[in-house]
């Protein structure tokens, strides 16, 4: 994930760089939570519960666009699936849709099918939409990751 001009990883190693350069911060340090403050003895697995940030080199671009690419990926279920729960007109667009199937056919296979195929079709066309996005972002700005972010404004 790049955040301005810092790089979070999970794996430190993975990323080449100057090593002396990183803050190491445990996560309860960065974000308050709610839960309790962990266990004493849960302590000796540090690396678990670590965050590594620093400044970006050029050595991470592919990293970078790696991490950009997972974190873009992870958006085609939630816009196909998960936003449907919010979308109550489109809930209603697809209910009567499936009714409409059974008042036409009046076949119950294949009025029960009609969900599925709308859910696909969702699915498909939110995944289109998202490597458009994703070859216009790693063309452009991911492309030169220097000159779109790390250049003062």
């Amino acid at each position: 994930m790049v955040c301005e001009t810092k790089i979070v990883a999970d794996e430190h190693d993975a990323i080449q760089g100057t090593k002396k350069d990183s803050i190491i911060l445990s996560s309860s340090q960065m974000w308050t939570s709610s839960t309790p403050a962990p266990n004493p003895l849960e302590e000796n697995d540090v690396r678990k519960d670590t965050v590594f940030i620093r400044e970006f080199e050029r050595t991470d671009h592919v990293e970078v666009r790696r991490i950009f690419y997972e974190g873009i990926m992870e958006r085609i279920p939630n816009t196909a699936f998960r936003g449907i729960l919010q979308q109550s007109q489109t809930q209603f667009l697809y209910a009567l849709l499936t009714l409409m199937c059974f008042v036409v056919t009046k076949s119950l296979v294949l009025t029960c099918c009609v969900p599925f195929v709308l859910m696909g079709a969702r699915y498909f066309y939110s995944h289109k939409v998202i490597h458009n996005y994703l070859a216009c972002a790693l063309h452009t700005d991911m492309a030169d990751i220097g000159e779109y972010y790390m250049k003062p404004t």
